[in-house]
């Protein structure tokens, strides 16, 4: 994991992940307070690293940092559930080696006390073709797929419990975001997971229009077949851009759209990737 001013709920995540883990690695980006007093409490490998408005490249580092064979990237707001449970399937899953890599769920908790399940993909060999690329909202399933074109991702009974999205966590966050992802966009304009992000981030700030710009820029790549294979999380797209068009008032392009999306998911029905 990377951290920095986690001694909020760097604890807890240690205290569920030292129970499945031959070791941890803990990279810091400059914490000031009792973080890494309390990843030294857990004997994890510790090692700094400057930052540098890039998530990606710290992620990289830590896994150029791990020392065995799987690797399992945890925020410092995530808590394993039922870690012997847990640790039964990874290790099951290790021993089987029939994929390069795996989804656990992710369990956002909401102020609202709704908990959302996300799969995300951060569990895979400690091999060095496997990357994350992206500077923030950062993932592997580029280099995955870009090496392993037709792995079916299976997902993993495992939950990682994130508090990150409960109010008194997010403050800082959301511009900090928004700063990454703006830069992001200017560097790559035609970018269909920098403009999803984006616009999603947006929408969050009550800024539809803003938000539109840019999901619109990823509604006309999807219209293309080839870009919702390669993307496997169109389907969260869908709901974004329907809930963006009916916030900006945009009745009945949301109604058109719906027609739109409810073919694109009769087409995934009938021709599974």
């Amino acid at each position: 994991m990377i951290v920095r001013d986690a001694e909020g709920t760097l604890g807890e995540s240690l205290a569920s992940l030292r129970k499945v883990a031959d070791e941890i690695v803990v990279v810091d980006t400059g914490s000031a307070d009792g973080t890494l007093e309390i990843a030294r409490q857990y004997r994890c490998r510790i090692f700094p690293f400057a930052w540098v408005d890039d998530f990606s490249q710290a992620r990289n580092f830590s896994l150029e940092q791990a020392r065995f064979r799987w690797v399992l990237c945890v925020d410092s707001d995530e808590v394993l559930e039922s870690p012997d449970d847990a640790g039964a399937i990874l290790r099951a899953t290790m021993a089987e080696e029939a994929a390069p890599a795996y989804l656990v769920l992710q369990e956002n908790h909401y102020d609202d006390g709704s908990v959302k399940p996300n799969p995300v993909l951060r569990f895979f060999r400690n091999d060095p073709r496997i990357r994350f690329t992206n500077p923030v909202h950062e993932c592997v399933s580029g280099t995955i797929f870009t090496h392993w074109p037709h792995l079916r991702l299976q997902t993993l009974d495992v939950r990682l419990r994130h508090t990150g999205y409960l109010g008194d966590t997010l403050e800082g966050k959301a511009e900090r975001n928004l700063a990454l992802l703006e830069r992001w966009v200017a560097a790559e304009p035609g970018h269909l997971f920098a403009n999803f992000k984006l616009g999603g981030q947006l929408l969050d700030l009550g800024r539809s229009e803003a938000a539109l710009h840019h999901l619109e820029r990823v509604y006309r790549l999807f219209c293309d077949p080839r870009y919702r294979r390669a993307y496997p999380f169109w389907p969260t797209f869908v709901v974004l851009y329907h809930r963006a068009l009916r916030a900006a008032g945009r009745e009945a392009q949301a109604q058109a759209f719906e027609r739109i999306a409810t073919a694109w998911l009769e087409e995934r029905r009938e021709n599974p990737r």
